[in-house]
C-alpha cells in the first residue's frame, strides 16, 4: 500500500513538473525549427503569426494563426495566402527532448484559402504521405470572393492517412458529399480505389521503374448534382451542359512512360451518350492529341427540367481561364447522328486545336432539311489575363421550312415551300459579354440585316441592337402573339434590359403591303414596350405604341396599345366577312347569306387583360372610308368592352358601345344619316336609295354571324326621309288606278306599268322587335298620292320576308280614303311582290260606280 502511494505520488509529481516546464518554457523559441519541420512536409513557405503551446501530458503542439504561401506563387500578397486559424501537431514524446518534431498527425482547423494554393499545397503533399493530415472546418474558395457563398466548398473533415487510407465530408452549395478510398502503391502495383455519393474510380495496374500499365474505370451518379459543382469547382460551368443528368460509365486502359501518355479503347455510356475514342499525350514534343467518335448522342437531357439552370453568363466565365503557351493539343469530336428536339442531326465535325495560348475552332453541323448546314470557324486568344473568341457562322441549305421548324418551333410556315437561304454573322464571345454582329439573312425576297450585343454586370443585364428588314410578308408565318401572351411568365422573370431599334421595308400583312414600320423595342422590370412606332404607307400615316405589362402590380399581361394617325387600312386585321353572297348566271344573285366562319379573336385570350386606343382621321374598311374614326375599348376576363367606337361615313354618322364574348354579344348604337344604297348593295338590293337614321339596343348568342343572326334579340328604332325605291311607282299606280274600268286594266298596273318610274317615301318611322332572329317591324310612312303603314316580318338567317304594305288614299270625288294591301315575300334581295286584284276592284271600281 505504501509503494502505490509513492508511485502515485512520483507519477503525479513528473506531470507537476512537465505541466510547470511546459509553462515557464517559452516555446516560441522553437518557431524557425518548428516552421522548417511544416515547410519540410509542404511545398509551402509557412509563417507564424500566434502563439505556440505545448502539453506534454498528451502530447500536442498548437499552433494559432498560421498563414501559408504556395512555393509556386512568391508574389502573393498576404491577403492571397491561406490562412489557418489553428494547427494541433502531435509528435512522439520522445521527439519533444530530442528536438526533432516527427509529428504522427497534422490537424488543420478553419483553413482559407484559393483553390489554385489550396490544390498546390495538397499536390506538394502527394509524394510524402508519411503523416496523418486532417483538415477540419475549412473552406476553399473558387472565386476569391468568400461573401458569395456559392463560390465557397466547405470541408466538415478531410483525413489523408499515411497506410493510404482517405476518406472526408464536403459541402458546395447546398449539396453535401461524402468520400473514401485507398491508395497503395508498390514497386509492382498500384491500387486505387474511391467511393462516393456521387461516383466510384477504381484503377488497378502494374508498375515498374520505366513504365505503368492498367485499367481505369469511372462512373457518375450525376442523378445528383455533382457536375453541376464540379462545374463550379473547376470553373467551367460548359460542363453542365455537355455532362448529361444521369449515370455515366467511363473506361480506359492506360499506359505511361517517360516519352508519352496513351489512353486507348476509351469509352463513354449513359442514355443519352455513347463515344469511343483514344487519348495520346507526346511528352518529348509536347503535344496532346484526343479523339472523340459518338455513335449516339441525345440532347433531350439539355432540356431536363431536372438539372439546375446554368445561363449564358456562367458560361463566358469560362472565358476567365486563359489557354496556357505549353499546351499544345488536337481535340477532334464525331458525331454521326445527333438527336434534338425529335430530330435527327445527321453529322457533326468540330476540331479544336490548342497551341501558343489559342484555340482554332473548325465546326461542321448538318441540318434537317435538303442540303442544309452550318460552319463555325474562328479563335480564342487571350491578353494574359483573359479570353476571348471571334469567329464566323454561317449557315445556309435548300429548305428554310425545315430549319425554322427545328430551332423556332413555336414558328410555322404556312407554304411547305423549299427554298434556298443563307445565314452569316460575326461571332465575339468574352466574360460578361457576347455580340452577334453583320447578321445577314436572305431567304427568298426577305433579307434580314442587323447585330445584337449583351453586356452582363453583377447587377445588370442589357441587350441591345438593331435590325433592318426587307420584303417581309408576316403571312408566310404562323406565330400568333396574342395568343401567347397568357404564356408571357419570362416577361415577368426577365432579368434582362433589352433595347432594340427595328426597321421594316416593303412589310405585307393579310395581303396589305407597309412601306415602312419602324419602332424601338425596350423590355424592362416586367414591361414590354414597342415605342414610337411609324406606319409609313399609301393607306397608312400612324403613329403610336404598344405595350405588354407583366410586373408585379398585374395578376396577368396587360397589353396596351394607343395608335393615332390620318389613315390606316382597316383591312390589315382581316376582319370577319358578314356576309356571304353567291351568284349564277349573268352575275344574278342565287343566295346571300351570313358568313359562318367561326370567330376567333377571342380564343386563348384569357390569360391577359388589354387596353386598345385608335385615333384615324381615314380609316379605309374595304371599299368605303371611315372618317374621324375612334375607338375605346378594354378586354377583362376574356371579354372585349367597347367603351365607345365613333366615326362619320361619307353619308351618316356611327356611334355606339357594348361588349363582346367568347359565345355572346351586346350592342346599343346610334346611327345618323346613313346611306340606305350601300348598305343595300351588301345584300343585293340595288333600287333603294336616301338616308335612315337608326338606334337602338340588341344582343345575340354564338360565335359567327350567322350564330347571331339566328339569335338576335332587341329593339330597333327607325327614322327617315326621302327613301327612294327604284323600278316601282306607287304614286303612279294609284293615280292610273282612279283610271281603270275593268280587271284587266288593274292587271297591266300591278304586273307591269307599277315597275316603271320610282317611289320616294317622304317620310319613314318606326320600331323593330328582334326575338331568336326574327324581326318584326311596324312603320308608318307617306308618299305624294298616299300615308300607310307596313307589318313585316323577317327571318334574319335566311333573309326571308314576309311583309304587309298598306296604302291608304282619298279618291277624287269621295271624302273619306281607301286602302290597296301590297304584298312582299321571300328572299330579301328579290321579293316577290302581290295585290289581291279582285279586291282591288271591288273597291275601287265599286266606290267609283257608286
Amino acid at each position: 500500500m505504501r509503494l502505490f502511494i509513492y508511485i502515485i505520488l512520483s507519477i503525479s509529481l513528473v506531470l507537476t513538473i512537465l505541466h510547470i516546464v511546459t509553462i515557464f518554457k517559452d516555446w516560441d523559441s522553437y518557431k524557425e525549427l518548428i516552421v522548417q519541420k511544416l515547410e519540410n512536409n509542404y511545398n509551402a513557405k509557412i509563417y507564424i503569426g500566434g502563439k505556440i503551446e505545448v502539453s506534454l501530458i498528451t502530447p500536442k503542439l498548437t499552433i494559432d494563426n498560421v498563414y501559408v504561401q504556395c512555393l509556386d506563387d512568391e508574389k502573393q500578397k498576404l491577403s492571397d495566402l491561406i490562412s489557418i486559424n489553428r494547427i494541433e501537431v502531435r509528435p512522439s514524446f520522445l521527439s519533444f527532448f530530442l528536438f526533432s518534431l516527427q509529428p504522427k498527425s497534422i490537424t488543420l482547423f478553419g483553413m482559407k484559402g484559393s483553390k489554385k494554393n489550396f490544390t498546390g499545397i495538397i499536390n506538394g503533399r502527394a509524394s510524402k504521405i508519411d503523416v496523418d493530415v486532417v483538415i477540419k472546418d475549412s473552406k476553399i474558395n473558387l472565386n476569391n470572393n468568400f461573401a458569395d457563398y456559392r463560390s465557397i466548398v466547405g470541408i466538415k473533415e478531410v483525413a489523408i492517412k499515411k497506410d493510404g487510407h482517405f476518406f472526408g465530408k464536403v459541402k458546395v452549395d447546398d449539396n453535401s458529399y461524402n468520400f473514401l478510398g485507398k491508395v497503395n502503391i508498390t514497386k509492382k502495383n498500384v491500387y486505387i480505389n474511391a467511393k462516393s455519393n456521387f461516383g466510384n474510380v477504381l484503377f488497378e495496374g502494374n508498375r515498374n521503374q520505366e513504365w505503368l500499365h492498367g485499367k481505369l474505370m469511372l462512373s457518375i451518379d450525376n442523378s445528383s448534382s455533382f457536375v453541376d459543382d464540379l462545374a463550379k469547382v473547376v470553373g467551367l460551368s460548359f460542363f453542365t451542359y455537355v455532362v448529361p443528368s444521369e449515370n455515366v460509365e467511363m473506361s480506359s486502359n492506360i499506359s505511361f512512360n517517360r516519352s508519352e501518355f496513351i489512353a486507348t479503347d476509351l469509352k463513354i455510356d449513359s442514355k443519352s451518350i455513347q463515344a469511343s475514342g483514344a487519348v495520346r499525350n507526346d511528352k518529348r514534343n509536347n503535344h496532346t492529341n484526343v479523339d472523340i467518335n459518338f455513335s449516339k448522342v441525345d440532347l433531350g437531357f439539355v432540356q431536363d427540367g431536372s438539372r439546375k439552370t446554368v445561363g449564358i453568363k456562367d458560361l463566358l466565365e469560362c472565358f476567365r481561364k486563359v489557354i496556357p503557351k505549353n499546351l499544345n493539343l488536337d481535340f477532334n469530336i464525331e458525331a454521326l447522328s445527333i438527336q434534338y428536339q425529335n430530330r435527327i442531326l445527321d453529322k457533326f465535325h468540330a476540331m479544336l486545336k490548342f497551341a501558343d495560348g489559342k484555340i482554332k475552332v473548325d465546326m461542321l453541323l448538318q441540318l434537317p432539311g435538303v442540303n442544309n448546314v452550318s460552319c463555325l470557324s474562328g479563335e480564342v486568344s487571350n491578353n494574359l489575363i483573359l479570353s476571348e473568341f471571334d469567329g464566323d457562322l454561317l449557315v445556309k441549305g435548300d429548305d428554310f421550312e425545315s430549319f425554322i421548324s427545328c430551332f423556332f418551333p413555336s414558328i410555322k410556315m404556312r407554304e411547305n415551300k423549299r427554298n434556298q437561304f443563307t445565314i452569316s454573322s460575326r461571332l465575339h464571345f468574352a466574360p460578361r459579354i457576347f455580340s452577334i454582329s453583320d447578321i445577314k439573312l436572305l431567304n427568298d425576297e426577305e433579307f434580314w440585316r442587323g447585330s445584337v450585343k449583351v453586356n452582363y454586370t453583377k447587377k445588370h443585364n442589357a441587350i441591345s441592337g438593331r435590325f433592318s428588314v426587307y420584303n417581309f410578308d408576316v403571312n408566310k408565318y404562323d406565330y400568333l402573339l396574342l395568343s401567347d401572351l397568357s404564356r408571357m411568365q419570362w416577361l415577368k422573370n426577365l432579368r434582362y434590359d433589352v433595347n432594340m431599334k427595328i426597321n421594316v421595308n416593303n412589310f405585307m400583312f393579310n395581303g396589305i403591303k407597309v412601306e415602312d414600320l419602324g419602332f424601338l423595342l425596350n423590355i424592362e422590370k416586367g414591361r414590354l414596350v414597342a415605342g414610337k412606332i411609324k406606319l409609313f404607307g399609301e393607306d397608312f400615316n400612324v403613329t403610336g405604341s404598344v405595350k405588354i405589362l407583366a410586373d408585379q402590380k398585374y395578376t396577368k399581361p396587360l397589353l396596351n396599345v394607343s395608335l393615332t394617325g390620318d389613315r390606316f387600312n382597316g383591312d390589315i386585321l382581316k376582319l370577319p366577312n358578314l356576309i356571304e353572297v353567291k351568284k349564277g348566271l349573268r352575275n344574278k344573285i342565287d343566295q346571300v347569306q351570313w358568313s359562318t366562319e367561326q370567330f376567333n379573336f377571342l380564343d386563348g385570350k384569357e390569360g391577359f387583360d388589354a387596353n386598345v386606343q385608335i385615333n384615324v382621321i381615314n380609316l379605309k374598311a374595304g371599299e368605303g372610308i371611315l372618317k374621324d374614326f375612334n375607338l375605346d375599348a378594354v378586354v377583362i376576363n376574356n371579354t372585349i368592352t367597347i367603351k365607345k367606337v365613333n366615326y362619320v361615313l361619307e353619308h351618316g354618322q356611327v356611334s355606339f358601345q357594348g361588349y363582346l364574348r367568347l359565345d355572346s354579344m351586346y350592342i346599343k348604337f346610334f346611327i345618323v344619316d346613313l346611306d340606305t344604297k350601300r348598305v343595300g348593295q351588301v345584300i343585293g338590293i340595288d333600287n333603294l336609295s336616301g338616308k335612315i337614321n337608326l338606334n337602338g339596343e340588341i344582343k345575340a348568342q354564338g360565335k359567327s354571324f350567322y350564330n347571331w343572326a339566328n339569335t338576335l334579340s332587341g329593339e330597333v328604332n327607325l327614322q327617315a326621309q326621302g327613301i327612294e325605291f327604284a323600278n316601282v311607282d306607287f304614286n303612279s299606280f294609284i293615280t292610273d288606278l282612279f283610271s281603270s274600268k275593268n280587271k284587266s286594266g288593274i292587271s297591266t298596273l300591278t304586273h307591269i306599268s307599277i315597275y316603271n318610274g320610282s317611289t320616294v317615301f317622304k317620310n319613314i318611322s318606326g320600331k323593330a322587335n328582334i326575338k331568336n332572329g326574327i324581326c318584326s317591324t311596324s312603320l308608318q310612312f307617306e308618299i305624294d298620292q298616299a300615308s300607310g303603314s307596313v307589318s313585316s316580318n323577317l327571318t334574319l338567317s335566311s333573309f326571308a320576308l314576309i311583309s304587309l304594305s298598306r296604302f291608304f288614299f282619298i279618291p277624287p270625288g269621295h271624302s273619306n280614303p281607301i286602302y290597296v294591301d301590297v304584298h312582299l315575300d321571300g328572299p330579301i334581295w328579290h321579293p316577290r311582290m302581290s295585290f289581291d286584284e279582285d279586291l282591288i276592284f271591288n273597291t275601287i271600281i265599286g266606290k267609283g260606280g257608286s
